[in-house]
This record gives structure tokens, sequence and C-alpha cells, in this order.
């Protein structure tokens, strides 16, 4: 029989500032318990620029939510009372601006699968006054024949991506089958930048910029790397086996563990099909 780990709490928010204030607190379980272990009789305390603002209410399965929306560039503090006291922190981030996204098809062409790509590029001006950390997703669009109308449809930009822009490399996540497209401003701090990926794209196409959090960020690339380790996007054996070491989880709360972290959106913006 495998022993027992020890116990520990958590509690985990992702915040922005069109939503509401969630928060799920938990305990973690044992590899042959049940994968969730929710609590619900905690009690959490929501900050805004450290004045108490709200006690959230349990309102299902370990999920505690207020009325309240957070600004942006307000600073939230989440306080946890659950046979331990916990505390989390983060700033709402100042939304960014995606310019000019073109997709030119076709710019590449693949011998070895026999298939033709495009070029997608757009321009991100970042603020030199602060460090910068962004996500972006792409959805492409499918076309029902019951509706004979278009929907829109996100899958993780991986599968899509031939080649990725060179910050995106940069990161190092690549290999781990990122969901999401996530990095920091590091290779062009205060500048505008013109990003660049061969990929596939529909004729009908958004992408979705989001100004993210510091702990947004790492939660992001520690989670990745998990996933990967863990198997946790395949099937059937190989979910039984892990490809590398495991890996801790990131963590920003001060008395357990879990995430506080936060993001801003852009509008979503039309790409511009140039054939």
């Amino acid at each position: 029989m495998l022993p027992e780990g020890r116990r520990q709490m958590y509690f985990q928010s992702i915040l922005n500032p069109d939503s509401c204030i969630r928060v799920f607190v938990g305990q973690t379980t044992g590899i042959q318990d049940d994968i969730q272990s929710p609590v619900n009789d905690g009690i959490v305390f929501v900050f805004i620029n450290n004045v108490f603002s709200d006690t959230l209410q349990n309102v299902e399965s370990g999920i505690y939510e207020s009325e309240l929306k957070p600004a942006i560039n307000d600073t939230i503090r989440i306080e946890v009372l659950a046979n331990t006291k916990m505390t989390g922190e983060t700033i709402i981030p100042t939304p960014a601006v995606i310019s000019n996204p073109e997709y030119k098809y076709p710019t590449f062409y693949d011998a070895m699968s026999q298939q033709n790509y495009g070029t997608l590029t757009f321009s991100i001006n970042d603020n030199p006054e602060q460090e910068n950390y962004y996500e972006i997703l792409i959805y492409n669009s499918q076309f029902s024949d019951y509706t004979q109308e278009y929907w829109y449809t996100y899958e993780s930009n991986y599968w899509t991506i031939y080649k990725p822009d060179i910050v995106i490399q940069n990161e190092g996540d690549w290999d781990f089958i990122p969901t999401t497209l996530f990095f920091s401003d590091e290779l062009f701090n205060g500048k505008i930048n013109i990003f660049s990926f061969i990929t596939h794209a529909s004729n009908s196409s958004y992408i979705l910029l989001r100004s993210i959090s510091k702990e947004y960020y790492y939660f992001r690339k520690y989670y990745t790397r998990h996933a990967f380790n863990a198997q946790l996007h395949t099937d059937g054996i190989h979910n039984l086996l892990f490809a590398g070491e495991p890996l801790d989880m990131y963590t920003n709360i001060k008395g357990g563990l879990g995430v506080c972290a936060a993001y801003s959106s852009t509008t979503a913006t039309k790409i511009v099909v140039i054939q």
C-alpha cells in the first residue's frame, strides 16, 4: 500500500476586471484519493488596495464568490481561514494593444508533410515603465453545415503552428506542448515588437491578447512543464508514465499552496487574411 502524503491547504483565484472575484479552496489529496477535496467551511476575505472590501460566500463545492469586480491596476489580496491562514496577492494588469494582425497564405511549403502554411504577423507596443507579461490565444472559425454559419473554436495553438516566433522560442516552453502562448517582454522591453509565426489559420480568425500578472506567467510556465511530465495531454498507457522528473507547482500563497493571479484581455482582433 502506498503511504499517505501530508495533506496541505490551498486556494486558487484567477482574477480579471470583467468577472466577479472567485476563489476555490481545497485540500491536497493522496494518489489513491479523489482528485478534489473541496473545503466548504472556510472564511474568505478580499482586500482591494489594502482596504477590506468583502467576505466571499460559499456558493458551491469549494467555490467562494463576491459580487465585486476588480478594477485595472487594483492590488487584490485574498485571505483564507480554513484550518490555517493563507494569503495571496496580485495586481490587475493594464490591458495591452495588439496591432495590424495579418495572415498571408501561402508563404511556406513543408515537403515532408506536403502542406502549405501561411505567415501570421502582428505587433505589440510594450510599456517601458514596467516588466510586462502576455498571453495570446488564436481562434479559428469552422463552418456548420447545420446552421450554415461560422463559429469560433480554440484549439491549442501548438498543433497549428509550424514555427513559433523567436520570442516564444526564447521562453523555452515549446517542447513542453503549451496550450497557450505566454511570454515576457525580455526581448523587446519598451519597444514595438513585430511577431511572426508560420502557421495554419482559417479564412476567418481572430486573436486575443491578455496582459497577465507575473504570478499568472509563472503559474502557466510551471503548469506546462508539470502537465507534459505527467503526460496529462495524452491517452492510454502513456498517462501512467512520466516523461521527466516530477516538478513542484508554482505557488505565491503564504501559509499554503495554490496561486492568486490576474489577467486583463483586449477586445478580440480580427486577423486580416491576404491570399
